[in-house]
């Protein structure tokens, strides 16, 4: 092999592993960042719900809220997935050694209650139950004013939202 074939070749090796390095760090950035909507998640609801306690029409709103911190946190999961898929499919074929990804989806493909059904099940839990417990909350004293109406239609519009996000992560 001549020289300069060599050079090109462990060029590209090496910008290979710059790149799986790069996405190894995005894909724990990314699981770092849906740790944070959970915990965002759990702040909010705390501060909605304890409000709501003493106004309920407080607990309400929160639900929509819930809705958009769900979906960034389907987001943040489905990038997740798509970076492993591509080093998967390109650097594992490509890197010697490299094997997670390809082991992990091995994993994922046999069935049963894995890590990440688990994972979906208790963040997707949380939001499901906090915005439940806030429609629970406004009902407590629940007046029949129309904005309560109103709140509770949009909040059992943004619980089946929130069902159909996490549904499309499978």
């Amino acid at each position: 092999m001549s020289n300069a074939v060599k050079k090109a070749s462990d060029s590209d090796h090496s910008h290979l592993e710059m790149e799986y390095q790069s996405l190894r760090a995005e894909i724990l950035k990314r699981m770092d960042l849906r740790q944070q909507m959970v915990s965002v998640t759990l702040t909010i609801a705390g501060a909605f719900l304890g409000f709501g306690l003493g106004t309920p029409a407080v607990a309400l709103v929160y639900p929509p809220l819930a809705a958009f911190l769900a979906v960034a946190w389907a987001q943040n999961d489905y990038r997740v997935r798509q970076v492993s898929t591509y080093i998967r499919e390109h650097h594992e074929t490509q890197l010697a050694g490299l094997g997670w990804e390809t082991h992990m989806q091995a994993q994922r493909s046999r069935g049963g209650v894995g890590a990440w059904r688990l994972l979906l099940m208790s963040h997707g839990g949380i939001f499901l139950l906090t915005q439940w417990m806030a429609i629970g909350i406004g009902l407590l004293k629940f007046t029949y004013a129309p904005v309560e109406y109103a709140l509770l239609v949009v909040d059992v519009l943004f619980v089946v939202i929130v069902i159909w996000v996490l549904a499309q992560l499978k």
